[in-house]
């Protein structure tokens, strides 16, 4: 009995504050993804979140020259044969607790130990990027099997989806 209470107050004062710790060292999470569409169009994406209770999403779409999907490119480069047109620009704010309740679904489903390189996919890509007070890290996201990764992702989705969105010109 003795050694069964020292080994849950071990755990308790270790393995615990360890996970604690590392959460609240989050900074900032970003979920980017990507793909081919229509006309060879590229399709980009990103949605970031950050401690403060910031939130800043990104769109926009690379077009070949050739594009017939009506769109109205703004910066033609001419080796490429390429377009960018204009990406959108949108912010919110949301409560603190909430980001902590994101860092704690990303912590809880070992993030910090996941694999950067996930499945091979060619024409999309998902990545999932967490910053803290002493770096970076970037997992791949599609091409997986793992359930952890799509908790992870469906708490992002969720999140974006919960917050009123405003446009801002840059």
């Amino acid at each position: 009995m003795h050694r069964y209470l020292i080994l849950v107050l071990l755990i308790a004062c270790v393995i615990l504050p360890a996970c604690s710790m590392r959460r609240q060292g989050i900074r900032e999470v970003t979920l980017r993804s990507g793909g081919m569409g229509p006309n060879h169009t590229v399709n980009n994406y990103s949605v970031t979140f950050r401690r403060d209770g910031t939130a800043e999403m990104v769109s926009g779409t690379i077009s070949s020259t050739d594009d017939e999907a009506g769109t109205r490119p703004t910066s033609p480069d001419a080796n490429s044969g390429t377009v960018q047109n204009a990406d959108i620009y949108k912010r919110a704010r949301f409560s603190t607790d909430r980001f902590e309740r994101l860092a704690a679904t990303l912590d809880n489903n070992g993030f910090f130990s996941k694999d950067e390189y996930g499945g091979i996919v060619m024409d999309a890509w998902q990545s999932l990027s967490v910053v803290t007070m002493t770096g970076e890290k970037t997992v791949q996201t599609l091409g997986r099997d793992d359930p952890q990764i799509k908790t992870m992702i469906e708490a992002i989705d969720s999140l974006r989806d919960e917050l009123q969105w405003e446009a801002v010109n840059r």
